[in-house]
């Protein structure tokens, strides 16, 4: 879609967004958008103003085994975050999956300051029989991200909002991106990453946002006034 035809009605929230995003500058975008969500997120993993709680383990919890191998699914999240933003070829979309995703990041990151959560993780040590290649791969997840920011997990909310942004346009690929999306989830749970109420959180967190920047936030092009505004 040209960012100049769209048109520039506010929502019935009155939150209007310039495009900032265009064909031109997308992979400038995309790089400074890494480089945020990157550092909002690690500064919130090592950082807390209180002593970050454990939750109690559900049923579910209990009974999901570890599986290390399940890693490679775990971390395929970057290359899944990748292809999306890749694939996504109508500017506007893209420009909401951008706003979108940056305040998802803040919010989750707000959570983790204020009630920050962790994991249990060294009562799932790795086995040692572990195959070398997944071991390091395990290893330098756990040594890069600290087991905080349990909940809701952003890793699961970022994928599946990451997937809603196929629900706009080329709809034959969301069916891939979500089902790809619930097994990134599914791993968060048998890496011992992330509990139930972590997923079950991360999920709603994503509709919620995909609501508020795909159906409520209205766009109009950079460089000229919001409809409504004064003239």
């Amino acid at each position: 879609m040209n960012p100049s035809l769209v048109q520039t009605r506010p929502g019935f929230s009155g939150i209007s967004l310039p495009l900032i995003l265009n064909k031109e500058n997308k992979f400038l975008i995309g790089f400074i958008w890494y480089v945020m969500a990157t550092s909002l997120y690690l500064i919130a993993n090592r950082f807390h103003y209180f002593e970050p709680q454990m939750l109690p383990m559900s049923a579910i919890d209990t009974a999901t085994p570890f599986w290390p191998q399940t890693v490679w699914v775990y971390t395929s999240e970057y290359i899944f975050f990748i292809f999306c933003y890749l694939s996504c070829k109508d500017v506007v979309n893209t420009n909401r999956y951008i706003y979108s995703f940056l305040f998802l990041q803040v919010v989750s990151v707000l959570i983790f300051t204020l009630w920050p959560t962790t994991f249990p993780r060294e009562n799932f040590p790795l086995p040692e029989n572990l195959d070398a290649a997944t071991y390091y791969l395990f290893s330098s997840l756990r040594n890069t991200d600290t087991p905080a920011n349990c909940c809701p997990s952003l890793h699961v909310s970022s994928v599946f909002l990451s997937s809603f942004l196929f629900l706009n346009e080329q709809r034959k690929k969301f069916p891939i991106f979500f089902i790809w999306g619930l097994l990134i989830a599914a791993s968060t749970l048998t890496t011992k990453q992330h509990y139930l109420i972590d997923v079950v959180t991360g999920f709603l967190m994503s509709v919620l946002v995909y609501w508020i920047f795909y159906r409520v936030v209205s766009y109009y092009p950079l460089g000229q006034k919001p409809a409504g505004a004064n003239r």
